[in-house]
């Protein structure tokens, strides 16, 4: 758990609690942009009172890391769920996840990336992606550049708002980089 979130929900009105702070700011980011993202604004778009959000979240940043964590949790569970099917590589599993998770709500994605990305925290999505990459042939050395070189172009992507994110090439593109790296 974040060391900035305070309670971790654990029971079905809890879970509720944190699931509307989610989309609450997940809507206020995608209408308004990161300007209009507030605590106060969180809790009203929410149906919430501003004590309540303090008990799961110290402020707004570790409400967008909480989450990144969580949206990683779920990309690592896809990741898993998906893991071995007939014809697909793992490495293209793995960059095809990373992109459709990173696509979606582009102005949350960024600003989640951006404040998970000040705790110095290494995502757990990445962590997973390194290891379907990791099956590539090569040295530890290769799979280090291949693993960064793919999520470097995606956090690029989703940092700089580039519309590339949305070109179904992106996934030809990246698994053609790790293919031919690896041959």
């Amino acid at each position: 758990m974040p060391q900035s979130q305070r309670r971790q929900p654990r029971q079905a009105r809890a879970l509720a609690t944190q699931a509307a702070i989610f989309e609450a700011t997940a809507q206020i980011l995608e209408a308004q942009g990161e300007a209009a993202l507030t605590t106060n604004a969180i809790a009203q778009r929410a149906g919430i009172s501003i004590g309540t959000l303090y008990q799961y979240h110290a402020d707004k940043r570790a409400i967008l890391v909480a989450m990144a964590l969580a949206e990683n949790a779920k990309v690592r569970e896809t990741l898993i769920a998906a893991a071995g099917p007939d014809g697909v590589s793992s490495a293209r599993l793995a960059i095809r996840t990373q992109i459709a998770i990173m696509a979606d709500r582009p102005v949350t994605r960024r600003a989640c990336l951006r404040a998970i990305l000040e705790t110095g925290h290494i995502p757990t999505e990445e962590k997973t992606t390194n290891r379907l990459i990791e099956r590539h042939p090569g040295d530890r050395l290769d799979r280090f550049v291949i693993s960064r070189a793919v999520i470097g172009v995606i956090r690029a992507a989703v940092l700089e708002g580039s519309p590339v994110l949305a070109d179904p090439g992106l996934e030809d593109a990246l698994v053609k980089l790790t293919e031919r790296y690896s041959a």
